[in-house]
């Protein structure tokens, strides 16, 4: 498994080395749409799909955004200029085609014939627009800003000069910083546009009523001709699993998505639901704010790292469907350090708090209130406490919670997930560099910022597996900044009518190219 993700991500890297020829551009209409490709049957057209989902948007404009689980619901709204596949090979998008004539220009071939929901159309200037935007001072998003200028060729053709080689440019576009917005609307409504998104994907956009629902209608001009194959798609907001449970088992839902473990049990023998898991680059994590007592301490922060049993978390809570998180990614992923292991090791814990002259340490901890988390801060707190730490819970809703670490920086700790990226250097970046979003009290060292930065300009699959490596223990071992805990795979399960899904080692779902049965 490791020897075929280390091949797929080889070749991807490839790409960036080559022009993307014309057999390449043969295959976009199956890149686009992998989850059709998956089911058998021909597809039919027609139906609203009804899809519980466990967050609200923290936005709908991709540059403010600040969850990693806003993306399955700007998917079906956004096109983005690249795509990636089940195993986060890149892919065209928007995009059709591009070429590196050096290891610092990526020239982007742009999709003709493409529109935005209000009618305007994507083309070179569209695309600079949007890129410009992602490295503005408002934007939440700094995946791209190694992108020093953006050059309209054609009015088919972007040309991306970098301030240095950065090999996760490409999968960057299909994230957040691809994902195309109208410039037409933006300029237009202003600080509204996130109330009234317009982009150029499969799904216009109808309601959005916050915490209750999301209603979005198939774009009738949307440029992959026959899709997509449903007419609407419903997303219920149901923080709590057991209401999405109970309404799936109703018929209230026709697709349900992060089925926990327990809950797996029930639907395993049940002959009328079809059920989709696979790891994913997600994990819990304590985030710290290592400005903020007690984790401005090193020692602190280390005591609490080693404080915590990885493997009884993964066996009691997840029934062993799992994995202890050591690092930022799991064992099998490409990127993996191999040799890095946190042990639990309470003993360990108290001696780092004496050797500051501390004996006990208190601190609030934001936990969501969806019962998995509740679940996993209770064990935490329990653990933690016998190595030294009286850990206080502070459970309110996911969005507010986030809202009040990264952005209001209200709490020293925060248990949430860091729900990956399509590229290791984009987590890297984010999570570990002293300019990381994530990275909310800004530890680093010069040592370690020379190491991303090699990273990033690296296109040696090997070489960059072990500067992150290096990276982590650093982060990680060494610096105790943040407090990784498990990775877990994720389910989803559809009623037997539900066809085309596939899951992806990214972990976010797609539902823009599903299609019922009936």
């Amino acid at each position: 498994m490791k020897k075929t993700i280390r091949l797929f991500s080889l070749l991807s890297l490839l790409c960036l080395l080559i022009i993307a020829g014309c057999s390449q551009n043969k295959n976009v209409a199956n890149n686009q749409s992998p989850e059709g490709t998956k089911s058998s049957g021909e597809p039919k057209k027609g139906g609203n799909l009804v899809f519980g989902y466990d967050t609200d948007l923290s936005n709908y404009d991709p540059i403010l955004g600040n969850s990693g689980n806003d993306h399955a619901l700007l998917y079906p709204v956004y096109d983005t200029l690249v795509n990636y596949n089940s195993n986060l090979e890149s892919q065209p998008g928007l995009a059709e085609s591009w070429e590196t004539p050096d290891n610092k220009t990526i020239i982007l071939h742009l999709r003709e014939g493409v529109t935005f929901h209000d009618g305007t159309e994507f083309n070179a200037e569209a695309v600079k627009f949007n890129l410009d935007r992602v490295n503005s001072e408002e934007s939440n998003i700094s995946d791209i800003a190694n992108v020093e200028s953006v050059e309209v060729v054609d009015t088919n053709t972007v040309k991306l000069n970098l301030k240095q080689a950065d090999s996760s440019i490409i999968l960057a576009l299909s994230d957040r910083s691809g994902m195309m917005v109208s410039p037409t609307a933006v300029e237009k409504l202003g600080p509204d546009f996130s109330q009234n998104p317009v982009g150029a994907g499969p799904f216009k956009f109808v309601k959005w009523v916050r915490n209750g629902e999301i209603q979005l209608a198939a774009y009738e001009k949307y440029w992959q001709e026959g899709l997509p194959y449903l007419d609407t798609i419903t997303a219920k907001i149901m923080p709590d699993e057991n209401t999405r449970l109970n309404a799936f088992k109703s018929s209230q839902l026709d697709f349900y998505w992060n089925v926990s473990a327990n809950n797996l049990q029930i639907f395993k023998n049940d002959k009328n639901v079809t059920l989709d898991s696979k790891m994913r680059v997600y994990f819990h994590n304590i985030y710290l704010n290592t400005k903020m007592e007690p984790f401005d301490k090193k020692e602190v922060r280390q005591a609490l790292l080693h404080s915590i049993d990885r493997e009884s978390i993964v066996k009691a809570i997840y029934l062993g469907n799992g994995e202890p998180a050591y690092q930022a990614f799991p064992k099998d992923y490409w990127a993996s350090n191999p040799d890095m292991k946190i042990e639990y090791d309470p003993a360990k814990s108290k001696e780092l708090l004496k050797s500051i002259g501390l004996d006990r340490v208190s601190f609030d901890m934001f936990v969501p209130t969806v019962p998995e988390y509740q679940r996993v801060g209770e064990a935490i707190k329990a653990q933690a406490k016998e190595a030294g730490f009286d850990i206080t819970i502070q459970s309110m809703e996911l969005t507010k919670g986030v809202a009040m670490f990264f952005n209001e920086k209200q709490i020293a700790a925060n248990l949430t997930s860091w729900t990956g990226r399509p590229d290791p250097q984009q987590t890297v970046n984010l999570f570990f560099s002293g300019n990381g979003f994530y990275n909310t009290g800004g530890e680093t060292s010069p040592e370690k910022e020379e190491l991303i930065a090699k990273a990033a300009s690296s296109y040696d699959e090997n070489e960059r597996a072990d500067l992150y490596g290096k990276i982590n223990e650093m982060s990680i071992l060494d610096e105790a900044m943040t407090i990784p805990i498990v990775f877990t795979p994720v389910t989803a399960a559809m009623t037997q009518q539900v066809k085309g899904f596939e899951g992806t080692l990214l972990g976010k779902p797609r539902v823009s190219f599903l299609w019922i049965d009936k």
